[in-house]
């Protein structure tokens, strides 16, 4: 018996790291990002004054378009898949366009491209605006040729942290205060918020004011308690970056705020290295699915893959 449970054993851990080689080899295929993330041709600090992008500085950055317009950003994290903030889709998913290798929303230029949606995939626990787990992964119509313009971001493990003070990017065509909306893609640096901090933030000033909105573990701030700097309306979905090593690394995705810009209210992003999994996993049950031949269910009319 004894020895019957030793080869028992033996091949069940055989079996096990046969199914981590699968996976490997599943994940490296369909995550293609692996190789060549997070690495612009550009370098980020080709422009030194103003906020405006250089073609190719962000190459990661989409915009999610309605019926071609602009309405929130994201991130191509492989050759198929997009990862925005789940409170972008509220219409029929046939309306739906993504602009990928674009600069200028009003003149993309010859290395952009536009592609419909396949399928959008909300991450089960979200709830509505404001709640945990504000992120869609979008499946694109098809697969995208990479170039200096088009490249996926990394995205960061359970590992990486991203401490107080810690310096990052945020970029997007959102709104400018007062000003009309930008047509070049812009770009603004700010320093991460510890959520304690971020939390009292948010208990200020509010006599007359709303309840104050809870700031949740998937969840993390950045930018000025001054004020004056901020994501805005039509940034929603897309990245904040941060670099590790020698790439840039998707710290998160905007998600809220009060207000743009407003004192003792900064910014509040989703981490993305609490759902790296579910990413994965997603990423990975879709290809299995390709695989064996059984396609993704297709999507029309007001029928939504979440529901």
């Amino acid at each position: 018996v004894a020895g019957l449970q030793e080869v028992q054993a033996t091949s069940g851990e055989c079996t096990f790291s046969a199914f981590l080689f699968l996976l490997f080899q599943i994940l490296n295929e369909s995550l293609s990002f692996l190789a060549a993330c997070g690495r612009p041709h550009v370098s980020l600090n080709r422009i030194v004054k103003g906020q405006d992008t250089a073609p190719g500085e962000f190459p990661w950055q989409i915009s999610l378009q309605l019926n071609k317009r602009h309405v929130c950003g994201g991130s191509l994290i492989s050759d198929e898949w997009v990862i925005t903030a789940a409170h972008c889709f509220y219409q029929d998913l046939s309306q739906y366009q993504v602009l990928l290798g674009a600069n200028q929303l009003s003149n993309p230029g010859p290395q952009s491209c536009c592609l419909g949606v396949k399928k959008v995939i909300v991450n089960p626990t979200y709830a509505g605006q404001t709640s945990s787990g504000d992120i869609a992964l979008v499946q694109l119509a098809r697969k995208v040729h990479y170039s200096e313009f088009i490249l996926p971001i990394c995205l960061p493990d359970a590992s990486v942290k991203f401490p107080p003070g810690k310096v990052c990017w945020v970029t997007g065509w959102g709104n400018l205060l007062d000003l009309p909306s930008p047509q070049t893609l812009q770009k603004l640096q700010v320093p991460i918020i510890d959520s304690k901090t971020c939390s009292a933030l948010y208990r200020t000033n509010i006599a007359d004011g709303p309840i104050p909105r809870v700031i949740k573990d998937d969840m993390i701030c950045a930018g000025f308690a001054e004020g004056r700097k901020d994501a805005c309306k039509g940034d929603s979905g897309g990245p904040m970056v941060c670099p590790v090593g020698q790439s840039w690394v998707l710290a998160g995705i905007v998600s809220w705020g009060e207000g743009c810009a407003i004192e003792n209210r900064p910014g509040v992003y989703i981490v993305l290295r609490y759902v790296f999994v579910w990413v994965c996993v997603v990423c990975l049950v879709q290809f299995a699915q390709r695989f064996q031949g059984v396609g993704g269910l297709k999507q029309s009319g007001s029928v939504r893959p979440w529901n």
